[in-house]
């Protein structure tokens, strides 16, 4: 009965000689030759005994046979023509084993439309191969159609086991499909499978992977045996979920219960390390990694880069990297990384160009990467080099990266070519992180209203604006002194929008009014918070504070600052500026001695300058430079200059209790005046002169530069710890609101 089916199947017009099917996977004929070529490397196959006769083929072999030549199957072609064999032979129709083994082979291939006509042909009420072509179609990546034949295995009654759960968990933690993975465990539940082991764990992973990483743990907790793969499953969701202490507990956990971890849990528990940045852990966990020899597989030593690069050792992920025999682009790209999240953008460019004589490939993250170092930088010079050496490598420049390029170039300075990207970029193709990214550029160089109307374009073009636009959008008005239109932009939020507004938006509201001087309504709005205040909020109120000379209101001020953030010198030395203003230097004094008991230092200025291919820095009062008297002759003479059409010296900037005359003799030495006065002497007059400074540009030296821009016919830009101003004839872009 089962050899006049399999002739019906073999004589039907699916398996004709002429059609398509049978050119596809093969007819017995045509490959005759090449199948006796393909067995004969078998050394241990005696083929003697096989007869081809026309269309008629008779083998002696078993099953077997035919199983160990599946097994041994290493391409697509192959299995076309064992397929062809095992079809005249008829094993193919009589023995499951071998079908689900071909169904296997061409899904491993990447040809599921082969395999699923296989299926379709043999299938019948078997589960077991409704379950080879679930897990086929699974393996193969095609989740989509692993839970569209899941669903018609239901609908066909035929019951899914132990064996079938799994796969299909596995499809909907691969898509993230938490409603189906809930489904699916309903159907676990029904069919009595929810206490299986194999169910259970990939039920783990399942919620873990989809971020219901508290369903996930529950199941794991209910489970009887549990293997390191569900450990594992658990530890990495826990990490997965930005929660490294939960998953640094549960692999103690592990340990103790006697499980040994692999290279698979070293690379989550690394990762997780790397999130709480606990320097302690990771040399524990390096020395653990060692002792196992997993470092000679890449992906961990990866790991280990990363985590060291997180917990800010950049000289230990640096050894790790130096130590690999091999690397990828991935191992390049984690030291990259390393570096920029670690301030050294200088080294990330240097390590590049290793990168590139190494031989290995920049891809766009590596692009993205040195793009944002030069953003950190603030070097334009360099800014363009690497974005030269992106189109000449022709690495694929993305949306991300695309927008990576854009806020480069609004960072070092040149807003007109990150106008120019953003709008030769493909509208289509533009994301709402596009349109914040420019909002932002426009803001961080005082363009309050061209802002405003690119935030209208963009929502005349159907674009969605979401909380960081709204971040960006407060931003660019604070920057500008539009107390209107931010009124407006936050009200719209929370009004037409519905947006609850975030911690950070008051931040932006509070430093909008305060900078106004409107601070009892900026105190009345953070009154009216339904969250805590944080240190953003607090430090924008002191920083208003601080603009206005209110030191009562900056005390209370500051004691929330001391207590929410008692290790950050930036709030003492903000403080004691308000102090040094009124002239309480009994209070500067007190708050000194509080920094020096805690071991806090104020930053020191530094400013740099790019001359030539060249980068120029200069520390306060800088004596260390090559030109550094010349430097200083060209201050005192800018200095004479300026005061002969009317730069009076602010005095009120100096935070020493001195003589005025000294005082005045100190402003000649901030940092942002010796980097602009070797700009006059070093640079083309044709050509603008731009520094960079870590902390916010002083008011004297604020009036001393548009006096130089006016006197010298030069264009001066400054890009201080808040934002750019541009100097020219007298004028800046913040039109003195900063």
């Amino acid at each position: 009965m089962q050899g006049l089916h399999f002739n019906r199947w073999l004589l039907s017009p699916a398996y004709h000689p002429t059609s398509k099917n049978a050119r596809t996977l093969g007819h017995p004929n045509k490959h005759h030759s090449q199948l006796l070529s393909f067995f004969n490397s078998f050394s241990n196959t005696n083929l003697s005994n096989t007869c081809f006769t026309g269309t008629t083929t008779t083998t002696p072999y078993s099953h077997c046979f035919y199983d160990h030549l599946l097994k041994s199957c290493s391409s697509l072609e192959a299995i076309k023509q064992i397929h062809s064999l095992l079809s005249t032979t008829g094993f193919i129709g009589v023995n499951p084993h071998l079908g689900a083994q071909v169904i296997i082979k061409y899904s491993k291939f990447g040809d599921c439309g082969s395999a699923r006509f296989l299926f379709e042909l043999i299938k019948g009420c078997n589960s077991f191969l409704w379950n080879t072509m679930i897990r086929g179609y699974v393996n193969a990546g095609q989740c989509q159609q692993t839970l569209e034949l899941y669903s018609l295995m239901r609908r066909t009654s035929i019951t899914p086991n132990n064996y079938t759960f799994p796969f299909v968990l596995k499809a909907c933690a691969l898509k993230l499909l938490i409603m189906e993975g809930k489904s699916v465990h309903v159907d676990a539940i029904r069919n009595g499978f929810e206490l299986d082991m194999y169910v259970e764990a990939a039920l783990a992973d399942m919620y873990a992977k989809c971020g219901e990483i508290d369903d996930g743990r529950r199941v794991f907790d209910g489970m009887q045996r549990r293997d390191l793969v569900s450990w594992t499953a658990m530890i990495t969701g826990y990490e997965q979920a930005d929660r490294g202490v939960e998953s640094l507990a549960l692999f103690q956990q592990m340990q103790q219960e006697g499980l040994v971890a692999d290279s698979v849990t070293v690379v989550s528990v690394a990762s997780a390390v790397g999130q709480l940045g606990d320097v302690l852990r990771a040399r524990s966990v390096h020395a653990n990694v060692i002792r196992n020899g997993f470092l000679e597989d890449i992906i961990v030593a990866n790991s280990i880069v990363a985590m060291y690069a997180k917990c800010s050792d950049v000289k230990a992920a640096r050894a790790v990297f130096d130590g690999m025999i091999t690397r990828d682009g991935i191992t390049w790209n984690s030291m990259l990384s390393g570096y920029s999240q670690n301030g050294c953008a200088t080294e990330s460019l240097l390590l590049l160009d290793q990168m590139r004589f190494s031989g290995v490939r920049p891809n766009p993250v590596t692009a993205l990467i040195v793009i944002s170092a030069c953003a950190y930088l603030g070097s334009l010079h360099l800014g363009r080099k690497v974005h030269t050496f992106i189109i000449s490598s022709k690495v694929e420049i993305d949306t991300m990266l695309s927008n990576a390029i854009i806020d480069m170039y609004a960072k070092c300075g040149d807003l007109d070519t990150a106008i120019r990207v953003f709008d030769n970029s493909i509208a289509s193709e533009r994301n709402v992180s596009s349109w914040n990214v420019m909002i932002s550029g426009y803001g961080m160089h005082g363009h309050g209203k061209e802002a405003l109307e690119l935030f209208s374009r963009m929502q005349a073009e159907g674009v969605e604006p979401n909380h960081i636009t709204f971040t960006c959008l407060l931003s660019a008005c604070s920057h500008a002194g539009l107390i209107d239109e931010g009124r407006k932009c936050f009200d719209y939020m929370r009004t037409k929008l519905f947006m609850k507004p975030l911690v950070k938006h008051y931040a932006c509201m509070v430093d909008l009014l305060g900078r106004a001087g409107l601070l009892k309504e900026a105190c009345e709005l953070i009154a009216e918070m339904q969250s805590e205040p944080n240190d953003g909020v607090w430090g924008a109120l002191l920083g208003a504070c601080r603009i206005h000379g209110n030191a009562d209101l900056g005390e209370f001020v500051a004691q929330n600052l001391f207590h929410l953030e008692p290790e950050h010198t930036g709030y003492y030395v903000l403080m004691s500026n308000i102090y040094a203003v009124s002239n309480k230097w009994h209070e500067v004094e007190k708050l000194r001695r509080v920094m020096k008991s805690r071991g806090l230092k104020k930053p020191a200025a530094f400013s740099v300058i790019e001359f030539g291919k060249e980068v120029h820095g200069f520390h306060t009062a800088e004596q260390s430079h090559p030109q550094s008297m010349e430097v200083n002759r060209k201050v005192q003479s800018l200095a004479t200059e300026i005061k002969m059409v009317g730069y009076m010296p602010d005095i009120s900037c100096v935070l020493h209790d001195v003589e005025e005359e000294e005082k005045e003799h100190i402003l000649n030495w901030h940092s942002e005046k010796l980097a602009v006065a070797f700009g006059i002497m070093k640079i083309d007059p044709g050509i603008p002169i731009q520094v960079t400074k870590n902390l916010r540009v002083c008011s004297d030296c604020h009036s001393a530069f548009k006096f130089i821009s006016y006197v010298h016919k030069r264009k001066i830009i400054v890009r201080d710890a808040n934002r750019f101003h541009h100097f020219q004839d007298g004028f800046c872009s913040c039109k003195d609101y900063w």
